[in-house]
């Protein structure tokens, strides 16, 4: 199959861009199972090997761009966000959109919607899914990490539903150390981090923005992530990261999380920070570094999910509609 991935930005991100890290994974995965890959993405775009470059200029983005100008004899447009009506009427090829967020209330999406989690789908009234898969090279911790006391929330602080407060809260009635990265915001927070750290308590510490080699050693040497997000998680893209590096995960029981968190990796917890505190404060942290690495790898590696892909690319250019695909 010859398959453009239309999502016009800088690749790779300069700093964390989950969604544009998943668009390469996919690359290279399609790549590797022998597909025509191309990468619509701004000039200066570095891709992986076996993918080609379609270069969109970031003042002419928007998906009504390919009405205009594409690669030559294209099968299908796998679009990395609803393209819009006038370009999903007026582009005559088969193509499917994957769905990222949480959409709003009444929002229509493309016909051929693939969501990224059995929740995500379900509550956007489909039954369509996909997980993402990560590269396991890239959240492998280097040699010589080893897990330390600290745990460790990471997302993007400056975002509430993530709920950097309320890690930081949950591990400070617990008496256990917390390290907060993602971001530069929120200031309150950041300022109580930085007072906690010149005072010397250390129970509290920032470590700002984080990506590519820091990110995973960081998650490497941490305890468990703490992960008590106030919204659905769509999927949790740093779940799967931590789990990769070894790192078992506690998470709230929201959206995708009961699909990626199981007993064999890690905990969930309900709404109730009581339950978080009394679980942290036994300190009973039993999972293995192997088991969590082992698991992630059999349900999250970017070879499965360029496959399962590959299974929707071919109903979409028969002309059917998408099917519910095995998780």
């Amino acid at each position: 199959m010859k398959v453009l991935l239309f999502h016009p930005s800088l690749l790779p991100p300069r700093d964390y861009g989950g969604v544009e890290r998943v668009v390469l994974w996919l690359a290279r995965g399609l790549a590797e199972r022998g597909h025509e890959v191309w990468v619509a993405a701004f000039p200066g775009s570095r891709l992986p090997e076996g993918a080609r470059l379609w270069e969109i200029p970031p003042e002419e983005s928007g998906a009504e761009s390919l009405l205009r100008k594409r690669p030559p004899g294209l099968d299908l447009v796998h679009f990395m966000a609803p393209p819009g009506l006038e370009t999903e009427s007026g582009l005559d090829l088969p193509q499917i959109t994957t769905i990222h967020g949480n959409g709003k209330p009444g929002e229509r999406f493309p016909r051929n919607s693939v969501f990224l989690s059995a929740d995500h789908a379900h509550r956007h009234g489909a039954s369509v899914f996909v997980y993402n898969g990560v590269d396991p090279a890239e959240s492998q911790a280097p040699t010589g990490t080893l897990r330390g006391r600290r745990f460790l929330f990471l997302s993007k602080t400056s975002w509430s539903v993530k709920n950097a407060r309320g890690a930081a809260r949950i591990c400070r009635a617990a008496g256990v150390p917390l390290t907060l990265a993602g971001g530069r915001r929120p200031w309150g927070l950041r300022a109580r981090a930085w007072c906690s750290t010149r005072l010397g308590s250390g129970g509290l510490r920032w470590a700002g923005p984080v990506a590519g080699e820091a990110k995973a050693r960081l998650l490497g040497e941490s305890r468990a992530l703490v992960f008590p997000v106030l919204w659905p998680e769509p999927f949790g893209l740093v779940v799967v990261e931590a789990l990769l590096a070894g790192t078992p995960v506690l998470a709230r029981r929201l959206g995708s999380l009961p699909e990626l968190v199981t007993p064999e990796v890690g905990r969930l917890f309900g709404e109730d920070e009581r339950e978080w505190v009394e679980f942290l404060r036994r300190g009973e942290i039993p999972w293995t570094a192997e088991a969590c690495r082992e698991y992630a790898l059999k349900r999250f590696h970017y070879r499965g999910m360029a496959e399962n892909y590959e299974r929707l690319y071919q109903k979409a250019i028969r002309g059917g509609p998408l099917e519910e695909i095995p998780s």
